[in-house]
C-alpha cells in the first residue's frame, strides 16, 4: 500500500477585517510588500460585515518566483 504525503500548500493565507477605508489601504500596501509579479498575491475573497467593516483574505506565494 503506498504512503500518501501531504503536500504543502505553496500559498500563505491572511484573513483580516478593517473599515473599509483601511481595508482598502491594508491591501495596497501587501501589495506593495509582495508585488503581485513576485508572489502572485492576489485578493482571495472579501465581504461586507454587518459592521460595515471588511473582512478579506490576502493570497500570496511563501516566497518570491525567482527569474
Amino acid at each position: 500500500m503506498p504512503i500518501l504525503t501531504r503536500r504543502r500548500d505553496p500559498y500563505i493565507r491572511e484573513k483580516f477585517t478593517k473599515e473599509q477605508s483601511f481595508a482598502r489601504q491594508h491591501a495596497k500596501e501587501y501589495f506593495e510588500k509582495y508585488p503581485k509579479a513576485q508572489y502572485q498575491t492576489e485578493i482571495e475573497s472579501w465581504r461586507e460585515l454587518q459592521s460595515r467593516n471588511i473582512e478579506f483574505t490576502m493570497k500570496r506565494l511563501r516566497g518570491p518566483i525567482e527569474g
